[in-house]
């Protein structure tokens, strides 16, 4: 990939990521990674433990930097921009979802959903109507001031993308979703990605499901800190 795809909202192009070692040496944990996603794809990265799959995500989510190569997000350069801006941009596209769902304990259902909202000064009545609507459409409405903590897995994960849809980022970034999921709430999980992707939302996830990779519109595969295929 020699330039930038002008119409990708994800692309990244020679991506590398060091860590020094105990010995002083380096450590190269992705090496010359290159990806180019379009708005609307259902991305999933395979690939055995340890090969940098996480390490790709977190660069793509802006949650780490790469030490060398290029990254545009949302048509937005990330190179060299301040830590401030860098925040910014993460939070105005980038939605996650991790395998433990990231709620807050000793917080409703409602609560989590609506605190994304509070951060960015939604009035309280807007925000209630948004988190009870969402959390309907996740099948939980009947759990809306239920604490997160007495919440199934299944449960969890689906307040968790109630919480990512109130702020309706363009690009949600999913590391390992269903691993600790039983195969019911695996697929209705795998279901709400899809749709979310149907509305023009962009998925670009982790994962060795079996329901996920073939829930895919492409599926990236890497080895030892580099992108070694990419099927349709």
């Amino acid at each position: 990939m020699s330039g930038l795809d002008e119409g990708a909202i994800v692309e990244a192009v020679d991506i590398c990521r060091d860590y020094p070692a105990k010995d002083g040496d380096v450590v190269q944990a992705l090496s010359n990674c290159s990806l180019s996603v379009e708005v609307g794809e259902f991305v999933t990265v395979v690939g055995p433990s340890g090969c940098g799959k996480s390490t790709l995500l977190n660069i793509l989510g802006c949650l780490d930097r790469a030490s060398r190569g290029r990254y545009r997000l949302a048509g937005r350069s990330i190179d060299g921009l301040s830590t401030r801006d860098w925040e910014k941009v993460r939070r105005r596209q980038v939605g996650f979802l991790f395998q433990d769902a990231g709620l807050i304990d000793g917080l409703s259902a409602l609560a989590n959903v609506t605190l994304a909202l509070e951060y960015r000064g939604r009035p309280a009545a807007e925000r209630n109507r948004v988190g009870r609507r969402l959390l309907e459409e996740m099948g939980l409405g009947g759990r809306t001031n239920q604490p997160v903590e007495r919440l199934s897995g299944g449960e969890r994960q689906r307040a968790a993308l109630a919480r990512i849809l109130a702020i309706s980022p363009p690009l949600l970034i999913c590391d390992e979703p269903t691993a600790s999921l039983d195969e019911d709430n695996s697929i209705r999980v795998v279901e709400i990605l899809n749709d979310l992707c149907a509305r023009g939302h962009t998925v670009v996830c982790a994962s060795h499901d079996p329901l996920v990779i073939q829930a895919a519109s492409r599926v990236v595969t890497m080895a030892r800190g580099r992108i070694v295929g990419s099927d349709a």
